[in-house]
């Protein structure tokens, strides 16, 4: 077997090494690194990675062999790849889920399940007692051809099947058979503003903060070399311009470029600007493609007929050559960092893709985290400040309203109703803010006091007139809404809180004959709807928007006069060490959707804690005195951008099992730690703030550590150690280096 050719494939599931496997002479002459092959691993069949080649004897033990080639071409570039390498190390995740995350799927898997061993009659007799799912499952099988999971579960009523066909198939008692397809190219739908509504861009001279901004950018773009600056401008200030310019610059130069939005709903409006810069070689890459679609436009970047690539977080992944700059607009959004493993933060990774290509990263936005504005001060990244508006517009006024003193008419105070009003005999455009769904925050029977809970997690269900149930926002665990209490019959309930839904239906109440739409993600859950809801806000078919953070991110709508943010404490009451910063950002930024063209714009901030220093500052638009208050407190209590935090989830369907392997996870980390000598501070082991999900009981501890500590390397190796003492057994771990949330 000498000059067997084997390969190195990082599988997506989670362990921490890859897995060598010999490749079968008849592929040997196609496969190249970069591409995706079938191969089973513990008799599962998933989708690897190649991420290495080598002619050596397999060394005293037998190899499995690739079953087949998944891409005709590789879809990971050099580059991609030790970018993957990179992700899986600092966030601690498995190299084969952040290559699956990085890349879009080519093939279908398709399993087909049929009998395997015949078992006994006593086995079947203790399954049939102690497990009747299982024993239904082998009924099924047996008595007809192999078939899916679904068509099991419909056949079981709608049984959960799956936990059990793979009890089943590690028993022998089920056999599978995986049947591949490969993935068909599809004509890529890019979302574009209606043209009936989109608005032709009108170029205005740059002001001279922003010609010195585009100056520091095109020299360092000149030089090729990496620089990572922050665009620092209140909202409407012209950084959309600044962004196009740079790009302009490098595509001059022959590079090519990223341009990352914090939502899918803002890729419209942008898509429009940059294909009048330039065309057909621009493409859009976010999650709401089919998995068709985004395959084509992955092929089409990989080709070299794309210049420009438009997207959410994932665009950073985007497998374009020869990069030249990064733009990542509103640097502060949350919604950068990924919530399922791997964990990472686009932002950052595009920092670390920019310096491995040698391009310009441009961060932007009127509230930096204070990360990033901590980093500029300091002189990591170049800094540029726009100060004012374009055209000589004025940010809005801002008034703060205690809702303590206001009666119960409504979740719209008095004033908001009266500008309102006013807003509209205008013929301006209205804009409400609530960053909650639903249409009650909960519901309660004032007779026993029941409050509905959801079944899989340990949160209230929040209530939904439209379809009048009741929905948890973890699982979508659903029932109807009551008319009578189950518990003690009564008729007494109240819907507790608001929501978009409640303030619709309040305004439509209110306000009969002024035309209005709600944007969150439940009003925007079928393809083209985002579209559908800016389109005709854009044209002035709706005067009124109301709808939650979706809003607040980069709209630029030129006719909202009034702004109205119902409750602002949405986010200052979460647990969280960020709360004023997010209460900060948000309120700013939904703020400055108005007074963009040329109407004045006024907001009204509904609060019941209106003496917060958040509140305070986002009302006289000031950024530097909040940071100079916000950082204070977090230099004090040793939080970024001081230290570097780790999170680390214990998650068990038992909850002894999260209990009691987290308390010991924290017993490997203090007696790990004493080598650092106090620059580690583990906090916890406690229950989580949610803690329970989909049925799975969750604990959590948090690691604090100095800017020169490896939080990762540490993390990896308590957990190592955490894994020889055999605790991990129906436990799992999940990491969440620099978190965002803390829930």
């Amino acid at each position: 077997m000498e000059g067997t050719l084997s390969a190195e494939i990082a599988v997506p599931i989670p362990i921490d090494t890859t897995l060598t496997y010999l490749v079968p002479a008849e592929l040997a002459p196609s496969l190249r690194v970069g591409m995706r092959v079938v191969v089973e691993v513990k008799r599962k069949v998933v989708t690897g990675f190649v991420i290495d080649l080598a002619r050596e004897r397999p060394r005293g033990r037998k190899l499995k062999a690739i079953r087949e080639i998944a891409d005709q071409e590789p879809v990971l570039t050099g580059e991609l790849l030790r970018l993957g390498r990179w992700i899986a190390d600092y966030y601690v995740s498995p190299l084969g889920e952040v290559l699956s995350a990085m890349s879009p799927p080519p093939v279908k898997l398709k399993r087909l399940y049929g009998p395997g061993r015949t078992p006994g009659d006593l086995e079947l007799e203790i399954m049939r007692a102690t497990s009747p799912v299982k024993a239904s499952i082998l009924e099924v099988l047996a008595a007809g051809k192999p078939t899916t999971a679904a068509t099991i579960r419909r056949r079981l009523s709608g049984r959960e099947v799956m936990p059990y066909l793979s009890e089943l198939e590690d028993d022998g008692l089920v056999s599978v058979e995986v049947l591949t397809t490969r993935r068909r190219q599809r004509e890529s739908v890019i979302p574009t503003a209606s043209p009936d509504s989109a608005e032709p861009f009108r170029e205005h001279d740059l002001t001279r903060e922003q010609q010195a901004a585009l100056g520091g950018v095109r020299r360092a773009i000149s030089s090729r070399a990496f620089k990572v600056f922050l665009l620092y401008g209140v909202t409407g200030s012209g950084k959309t311009e600044v962004y196009l310019k740079s790009i302009e610059e490098a595509t001059r130069r022959g590079k090519r470029a990223i341009y990352l939005v914090p939502e899918i709903a803002l890729t419209p409006q942008i898509m429009e600007r940059v294909r009048q810069r330039f065309g057909d070689k621009c493409a859009v890459l976010h999650s709401r493609l089919s998995d068709g679609e985004r395959y084509s436009v992955w092929l089409k970047i990989m080709s070299g007929a794309i210049d420009v690539v438009v997207g959410a977080r994932s665009a950073v992944f985007a497998p374009l050559r020869d990069l030249g700059v990064i733009v990542v607009d509103e640097e502060h959004e949350t919604s950068y960092k990924q919530q399922d493993s791997p964990r990472y933060n686009a932002r950052e990774v595009a920092i670390v893709r920019g310096k491995q290509a040698g391009a310009v990263v441009v961060l932007g936005s009127a509230t930096p985290s204070m990360e990033t504005y901590h980093n500029a001060l300091s002189g990591k990244y170049g800094l540029f400040e726009l100060p004012e508006r374009i055209s000589g517009g004025k940010l809005p006024e801002v008034a703060i309203v205690d809702m303590r003193s206001q009666g119960v008419e409504g979740p719209i105070c008095e004033e908001a109703r009266r500008l309102i009003g006013q807003s509209l005999g205008r013929r301006e455009q209205v804009v409400l803010f609530l960053n909650r769904r639903g249409f009650s925050n909960y519901i309660q029977c004032r007779d026993c006091g029941l409050v509905p809970r959801c079944r899989n997690c340990h949160v209230t269900l929040t209530y939904h007139l439209h379809d009048r149930q009741l929905v948890c926002h973890y699982c979508d665990y659903a029932e109807n809404g009551w008319e009578a209490c189950p518990k003690c019959g009564g008729a007494n309930v109240e819907y507790a809180g608001s929501g978009t839904q409640k303030i619709e239906d309040y305004i439509l109440k209110t306000f009969p004959d002024a035309a209005c739409a709600r944007f969150d993600r439940d009003a925007t859950r079928k393809k083209g709807s985002t579209e559908a809801v800016l389109a005709q806000f854009t044209s002035g078919m709706t005067r009124m928007l109301i709808g939650t953070q979706m809003l607040a991110k980069g709209h630029d709508f030129k006719s909202v006069g009034l702004v109205v943010v119902v409750n602002a404490d949405v986010t200052m009451n979460l647990p969280d060490f960020r709360s004023g910063e997010r209460t900060f950002e948000i309120v700013t930024q939904v703020a400055g959707r108005a007074g963009r063209g040329d109407i004045p714009g006024k907001v009204i901030i509904q609060t019941f804690n209106p003496e917060h220093h958040a509140l305070a500052y986002a009302a006289s638009h000031d950024f530097k005195g909040f940071y100079q208050e916000e950082v204070g407190l977090r230099k004090d209590l040793r939080y970024p951008p001081f230290a570097r935090l780790v999170r680390i989830v214990i998650e068990s369907k038992k909850e002894y099992l999260a209990k009691r392997s987290a308390k010991e996870l924290r017993g490997v980390a203090v007696r790990l730690g004493k080598a650092w000598k106090g620059r580690i501070d583990i906090m916890g082991p406690s229950r989580a703030p949610v803690s329970k999900i989909k049925n799975v009981y969750r604990w959590h501890l948090v690691l604090k550590g100095d800017r020169g500590v490896s939080l990762s390397g540490f993390v990896r190796t308590c957990l190592s150690e955490v894994e020889a003492l055999g605790l991990r057994d129906g436990v799992r771990f999940e990491v969440d280096v620099d978190p965002q949330v803390m829930i």
